[in-house]
């Protein structure tokens, strides 16, 4: 195993290759999602924490990110369908338990459902995001925090 040279840009690379390798096995697909959930930490939760201030002010959209606005059934009143706040949410909602998975009729897991509230518990983030959307959204929006690193000048 090599070390690391530049831990958040390798972490994320890294975290990516897990779940393409994993994708790649044919006969072993029981815990894809199990997998990528787990994932879900490195692609998302640990650089958005510390990258969270350099993220352009920019809306999702359903064929750039895989989530349509419309995806997003609920959020706070004043805030926008923004990277920001999605990703924002979903980092809180993973990082404190607060998701659903649903199956299909396949008994497979289909649709993840997160949910985020405020410090007071009241609600300020629903969504339910097809697995094939959530992958599309963090495979996504762990490129643009690569390339946020590029263009800060991380020694790469």
């Amino acid at each position: 195993m090599s070390a690391y040279l530049k831990q958040e840009f390798d972490f994320i690379e890294r975290t990516k290759t897990i779940i393409e390798q994993y994708d790649a096995i044919k006969d072993s697909k029981k815990y894809e999602v199990t997998l990528f959930m787990n994932c879900f930490i490195g692609l998302l939760i640990l650089p958005q924490q510390h990258w969270y201030d350099k993220l352009p002010d920019i809306g999702i959209s359903e064929k750039e990110w895989g989530i349509s606005p419309d995806d997003i059934s609920f959020i706070k009143k004043c805030e926008k369908k923004d990277i920001n706040n999605i990703s924002r949410h979903l980092r809180n909602s993973i990082s404190h338990y607060r998701f659903t998975a649903f199956k299909d009729d396949s008994n497979n897991i289909s649709k993840i459902s997160f949910h985020d509230n405020n410090k007071h518990d009241v609600k300020t983030f629903e969504a339910t995001l097809s697995v094939s959307s959530l992958k599309k959204f963090v495979f996504r929006f762990s490129e643009l925090l690569c390339d946020i690193m590029k263009k800060e000048k991380i020694e790469l």
